[in-house]
């Protein structure tokens, strides 16, 4: 398990946008996170460990929805779902 590679807030986010901030059942993959908030930086650094990925599809104002990667669910020891799965867009 690489969970220990995640800060607490990485991992609290990673937690968050699959729906785990509160139970232990994965039912949604999605996290907005505000462009001057405190979780944007938190968002990047995890993009930058291939455990999120931006969904610019889904932002809304001011907003930047991020999904978590399969790379991400499996560091917080969970198994997505198919349907919540986002494919990074090929370059």
């Amino acid at each position: 398990m690489t969970d220990f590679l995640l800060t607490h807030c990485e991992r609290m986010l990673t937690r968050k946008a699959p729906g785990l901030e509160h139970g232990n059942s994965v039912n949604r993959n999605r996290v907005a996170c505000h462009l001057n908030g405190e979780d944007i930086g938190v968002a990047n650094r995890l993009i930058g460990k291939g455990y999120m990925v931006r969904d610019p599809a889904r932002d809304f104002g001011s907003m930047r929805v991020f999904v978590v990667a399969l790379a991400g669910a499996k560091a917080i020891g969970k198994k997505l779902p198919p349907a919540f799965v986002l494919l990074p867009a090929a370059a």
